[in-house]
């Protein structure tokens, strides 16, 4: 679903007003997002990571979490 601004204030003006904190500390989270640019060195490794699992080679719960 994409919405205009436009749009995207009509929906925020008809929000209860108890909704309205909720929508707040979204919105907050959103624009506080981390954002440094990804390294060379990290993208390589995600993409690494998802070759890997692409071929089913991932780990169980237990053999990252092992009972202690």
């Amino acid at each position: 679903m994409t919405l205009s601004r436009e749009q995207l204030h009509r929906v925020i003006d008809d929000l209860p007003a108890d909704k309205l904190p909720t929508l707040a500390d979204l919105i907050s989270k959103l624009i506080d997002e981390d954002d440094e640019p990804v390294s060379a060195e990290e993208l390589a490794e995600y993409r690494r990571i998802r070759d890997e699992m692409r071929r089913g080679k991932t780990l169980s719960f237990d053999d990252v979490f092992p009972e202690r």
